[in-house]
């Protein structure tokens, strides 16, 4: 879950970025990151991004962007407070969405960064996706429409977990476009050779998918469980996994009865 920025910092970060003070922020952003540890500082990524979003930046702070999400794992590896500069730089592509004439360039970079080896980047891609679509949900539809087009099982997890937000989630109509975008990752799924299901990407989708699908099943029901019981009909053994994760989470406990079907028609009871 997101933890909100205090307001003092906050206010650091507005000072800095209003200084386009490059080399400061990046400083505060190392010393404030929480890496090493079992957590990045996420809250701390959202309110840059926030401001970056409201505040007009320099030339400077601009540069430093780009350049913290271009490093690569062997500059930035996982768990290094660096990864969390990378993860910052690319949470703040949303920043940039309303500017039509850099849409294809932050499309690329997210894409990019959906296929990065390390699970936060993938992260930060898929939050940033979300943040894209609480201000602009039909574009975030249309840019996952094409990922799903010939997209590597990272790319078919980023959208999974794009979808899966239920700040997004509230009007019925996404939330149906979002089930059907869901059930295009799904045949991307089951459409796997047995090679490239031994593949870490196949095990990143599956594992993506065995929580989002319980998100968007709870958003909207009748469409969500009839989607799973369509599923569990199919035999796919990966498949099937997902759904039987899916039903284990609370959310799906205040429909027993439609989970009973679908554990029904994936052989159980």
């Amino acid at each position: 879950m997101q933890m909100a920025a205090g307001e003092a910092c906050r206010e650091r970060l507005s000072r800095l970025l209003a200084d386009d003070a490059a080399g400061e922020l990046e400083a505060f952003l190392l010393a404030s990151s929480g890496l090493p540890g079992p957590r990045g500082n996420l809250g701390l990524a959202h309110a840059l991004a926030d401001l970056l979003a409201l505040e007009a930046h320099g030339p400077a702070v601009r540069q430093r962007l780009e350049d913290w999400r271009a490093l690569a794992a062997e500059e930035a590896p996982t768990g290094d407070p660096r990864e969390f500069l990378a993860f910052c730089g690319t949470l703040a592509l949303s920043a940039g969405w309303s500017h039509s004439r850099t849409r294809a360039k932050i499309a690329s970079s997210l894409r990019e960064a959906a296929n990065d080896p390390r699970w936060r980047m993938r992260e930060g891609a898929a939050m940033a996706l979300q943040r894209v679509g609480e201000t602009d949900p039909e574009a975030l539809l249309d840019l996952l429409d094409r990922w799903l087009k010939a997209g590597t099982f990272l790319e078919l997890r980023a959208v999974a977990a794009a979808l899966a937000h239920l700040p997004l989630l509230g009007d019925a109509a996404f939330a149906r476009k979002a089930l059907a975008l869901a059930d295009r990752t799904l045949r991307g799924l089951a459409a796997a050779k047995p090679a490239a299901r031994r593949e870490e990407s196949f095990r990143v989708l599956r594992q993506g998918l065995g929580y989002a699908l319980s998100v968007l099943a709870a958003a909207e029901p009748e469409a969500g469980f009839a989607l799973l019981e369509r599923w569990a009909d199919g035999g796919d053994p990966d498949v099937a996994w997902v759904l039987r994760e899916n039903l284990k989470k609370k959310r799906l406990a205040r429909y027993p009865e439609h989970a009973r079907s679908v554990r029904v028609k994936l052989g159980g009871s």
